[in-house]
């Protein structure tokens, strides 16, 4: 085969995974929305917060200057 052959086969190989990705991306991008994604979420700061406990002071005492 020709050198040229290898070239165009590569090239069009190139195209077709970049094709595939764009497709992707644009597949993904609808489906997944910054609405979306925030009505999903499970974080909640005050449950997160409500069980914390204050450090100790006295562990600490030892790097005051």
């Amino acid at each position: 085969m020709a050198e040229g052959s290898h070239m165009r086969t590569l090239f069009a190989a190139a195209v077709a995974v970049l094709v595939l990705i764009g497709i992707d991306v644009w597949l993904c991008i609808r489906t997944l929305t910054p609405g979306a994604l925030v009505r999903s979420s499970t974080f909640n700061p005050l449950i997160i917060t409500t069980g914390a406990k204050a450090s100790p002071i006295s562990h600490h005492s030892d790097y005051l200057l």
